[in-house]
């Protein structure tokens, strides 16, 4: 059965394209895209294949995984047909109006540690997301200090309003990252999926949840 909407799917910090693939097995006759933010293995998305992806934004259902989520609402003016947050958010950094953020030295102290020992802050970040894959043997620091920019800076929680009725939130009750007063203070009482969970990776360790959510959604539109 051929699908009449594209899947267009954007990693987090940290991770590759790779991330998708125990979703994506899942996942049989859809037209799947990814793009990859090019933190590790040197390889990225090209600018004009990403225009290319911006030319389908009406026939696509967009996932992001963590930072994958605010790169979706930056890179693309347009609205999606609909938008699938797994273990995300909308703001990351504490705030004045969002004290449940992670605090901003917390990125800075990463992005420092880069310049010193990339390999050693990879492989922290992999620990707390209790993600057990090996840190790649290339990594592109300034790529990876790019995103924690963008962890830092970037605050999408005004542009709730006008995704709401095309937005589904999937998250970890006990995510070790994204705690749940942060993901709360991001989607404020849009409707949230918990799945029983306690790491940063839904996607990983629970891609039949993610696939199955993914399929309804594509089948219901």
């Amino acid at each position: 059965m051929i699908q009449k909407y594209h899947l267009l799917f954007v990693h987090g910090w940290g991770f590759s394209k790779n991330f998708w693939e125990p979703v994506s097995c899942l996942l049989n006759g859809f037209s799947k895209e990814y793009i990859d933010l090019g933190f590790v293995n040197n390889i990225s998305t090209s600018s004009d294949d990403i225009y290319e992806l911006s030319q389908r934004i009406p026939n696509t259902i967009a996932i992001g995984h963590s930072l994958g989520l605010l790169y979706l609402l930056k890179q693309f003016p347009h609205t999606f047909h609909h938008y699938i947050a797994i273990n995300s958010f909308l703001r990351f950094s504490k705030a004045e109006n969002y004290l449940s953020g992670v605090p901003s030295r917390i990125l800075q102290r990463m992005s420092k540690g880069i310049d010193n020992d990339v390999y050693s802050v990879l492989s922290q970040f992999y620990q707390q997301c209790r993600y057990v894959g090996k840190v790649p043997n290339q990594m592109n620091a300034s790529a990876l200090q790019t995103g924690l920019e963008i962890l830092e800076t970037e605050d999408f929680r005004n542009v709730l309003p006008s995704i709401t009725d095309r937005l589904t939130i999937v998250s970890s009750k006990n995510d070790p990252v994204v705690s749940s007063d942060m993901t709360g203070g991001s989607f404020k009482s849009h409707p949230i999926l918990w799945i029983e969970d306690n790491t940063h990776a839904l996607p990983i360790f629970q891609p039949e949840i993610c696939a199955k959510i993914i399929k309804d959604i594509a089948l219901k539109s």
